[in-house]
């Protein structure tokens, strides 16, 4: 079983005399930044001052920096790239503006593990990926709640990483929830394998089987609820309760029973572990309990 962050361990005060730079103002971004701003942390976002997000940060009361400003400016910069980058930067001049205006004992906070910037020698690296999307993120903070979160620590040459990791998450609400520990080779693996060997063999699937129903003459629309439709129904009970709603009172999954199973109480308790593990996690998430 993976180790929590310990929300007693928390201690905000480590924020108090440091400023966070906020690199982009995304949905992801944004909830950081308001999260932070909400819980006392002086935040500021890097981002082109005459774009739509800049007059968005502005409008929801946060400074705007250039980027290379507010990375100067600060000594905790968060980078959560929007599809696979951040806005008006390229991988050359993230690595310039960490590499120029960042200081040993500065942390560098990822929302992924998909290839992390280099940090100069002396800074320190650490991911918090929420768990949910920018929206979900700041509703369940503003709920009085927060969203689960993965976090890791990949380089700690300050020796104060952890600490000031912890309290971060504290401030953005996920200690509410939980902040599963892990390693950002974990997360990295787990997506890839993931990506390998259940999202695209699942899309080149439906997409097979869509062809086939059509080519016996079944209605292109009977073929897209059969395929589709239907896959989210049971995607959706199975996020909600597990892999054991799809067993009725009989304990029959579709066409696959498992042997001696009654219930659902007994087809939770003989299934794979991976609904064991889906039960503590989904505990995490207010919004589906």
């Amino acid at each position: 079983m993976s180790s929590l962050l310990d929300p007693e361990s928390a201690d905000l005060t480590l924020l108090q005399d440091r400023q966070v730079a906020v690199l982009g103002y995304d949905a992801m971004a944004a909830a950081h930044a308001l999260n932070l701003r909400d819980s006392g942390v002086d935040v500021r976002v890097g981002i082109d001052p005459d774009s739509r997000a800049a007059a968005r940060a502005e409008l929801d009361g946060l400074m705007v920096l250039t980027p290379a400003q507010a990375v100067a400016a600060s000594d905790i910069v968060l980078i959560a790239p929007e599809d696979g980058a951040v806005p008006g930067l390229t991988e050359q001049d993230l690595r310039d503006l960490l590499a120029e205006h960042t200081e040993p004992g500065d942390l560098v906070i990822v929302t992924g593990a998909d290839a992390p910037p280099p940090v100069p020698d002396g800074v320190d690296l650490a991911m918090l990926a929420a768990v949910g999307d920018g929206d979900r993120v700041r509703e369940e903070y503003l709920d009085g709640r927060g969203s689960p979160a993965l976090v890791a620590v990949a380089r700690d040459q300050s020796g104060a990483a952890w600490a000031t990791l912890t309290a971060y998450a504290a401030a953005m609400g996920a200690l509410r929830s939980g902040a599963v520990v892990t390693t950002l080779e974990h997360q990295a693996l787990a997506q890839q394998v993931s990506e390998q060997r259940v999202h695209r063999p699942l899309l080149q699937a439906l997409t097979e089987a869509f062809d086939e129903l059509v080519a016996q003459g079944v209605e292109e629309e009977v073929a897209y609820l059969a395929v589709v439709h239907d896959l989210k129904t049971r995607v959706d009970q199975i996020y909600v309760a597990g892999l054991a709603a799809q067993h009725g009172p009989d304990g029959h999954p579709g066409e696959q029973p498992l042997d001696g199973v009654r219930s659902r109480r007994e087809a939770a308790r003989a299934a794979h572990p991976l609904e064991r593990v889906g039960q503590r996690v989904r505990a995490m998430m207010s919004w589906i309990r």
